[in-house]
């Protein structure tokens, strides 16, 4: 993440926040792909689940990795930039265009079988990325144009400029481009995690806090479900209280349940990047076979999208040089160990 400023240490509630977050983002998908496939009806309950995770889920994700960038990182002028981008295009990249066109190749070969098609592979990479993987294609534009804050007035202003891109996407803006897009929606998340650090605010102890704001988002989602509201401002106000709700709780249980939040926290990137290539082919062979239990469906399926990508997570770690496709960094730093 550019030059380093501090020794990195473990940040144990942006780990659970992370692994909260994963989670969401695998019942989201899957439950996604139950209904479409016509195994679950898309019941009353589905359609508040579904639309209530995702105000909030991805841009948990958002605000983790800008209070990272903004805690561990200097990047305040071209030479770091450049450092920075070379990094991002290395970490982000990687994994993206691996897992993507693993994807890509997946739903091509089996586009009969598969709930959502796909167009060519590079207007995939390139213009119009595929879930999950959308997330790290916008991640890498945000760290294009956004620098760490060297004080406290330039966090206000940061915010400012990012609410204000906000804004525009949220009054219908909009430039016709995916990525100049993406960023502008998003921006908002990465700074404000980048907030929460440069202004150094106290998040632990706050449980009551998060309680209270954390039963109020569950009260108005399901009163905006009922009454059928559809505004893109009102989305990203329940968005703001349910990750104030999540960050607040996590970091008042910080360090309860280590060893599963521990132990999860280890595979959120392989989790994120392969839920999928594991969930979609395990209930297509289910299908195939003629399982239509929906408890069967939600066993396996749910099952296999945790475990196989902690498989195979430990088979690539154990496997020389294979980890570089899930992380390219550390299989490079630990390649140029072994050298000197």
């Amino acid at each position: 993440m550019g030059e380093q400023t501090a020794v990195r240490t473990r940040e144990k509630w942006v780990d659970d926040v992370k692994v909260v977050a994963c989670i969401l983002v695998v019942l989201g998908h899957f439950f996604q792909s139950m209904t479409k496939a016509n195994i679950l009806p898309e019941s009353d309950l589905y359609k508040w689940f579904n639309t209530t995770i995702y105000y909030f889920h991805v841009p948990l994700f958002f605000i983790c990795s800008g209070y990272l960038y903004q805690k561990y990182s200097k990047v305040s002028d071209f030479t770091s930039w450049k450092k920075n981008v070379a990094k991002k295009a290395l970490v982000l990249g990687v994994p993206y265009v691996t897992f993507s066109t693993a994807t890509w190749v997946l739903k091509t070969v089996f586009s009969g079988s598969v709930n959502d098609q796909i167009g060519g592979l590079g207007d995939t990479l390139l213009l119009h990325p595929t879930s999950p993987y959308w997330y790290l294609y916008a991640l890498f534009f945000i760290f294009l144009v956004t620098p760490t804050f060297s004080t406290v007035k330039m966090a206000v202003v940061g915010l400012a400029i990012a609410a204000l891109a906000k804004t525009f996407i949220l009054t219908g803006g909009g430039t016709g481009i995916y990525a100049i897009s993406i960023v502008l929606a998003n921006e908002i998340w990465f700074v404000l995690g980048m907030s929460i650090c440069a202004f150094n605010v106290e998040l632990r102890g706050k449980k009551l806090q998060g309680a209270v704001i954390g039963l109020l988002f569950m009260g108005l989602s399901v009163a905006v479900h009922i009454t059928g509201i559809k505004n893109l401002t009102v989305s990203f106000v329940l968005g703001v209280m349910a990750c104030s709700a999540v960050i607040f709780l996590v970091a008042a249980y910080e360090g309860k349940n280590r060893k599963v939040m521990g132990f999860l926290a280890k595979y959120t990137m392989p989790i994120f990047l392969m839920h999928t290539l594991f969930a979609a082919p395990t209930r297509a062979v289910l299908l195939k076979i003629g399982v239509t239990n929906v408890a069967a469906h939600v066993a396996l399926g749910l099952g296999i999208s945790f475990a196989g990508p902690i498989v195979a997570a430990w088979v690539l770690k154990k496997t020389k040089y294979l980890e570089f496709f899930l992380y390219p960094n550390k299989v490079i730093k630990a390649t140029s160990k072994c050298k000197n």
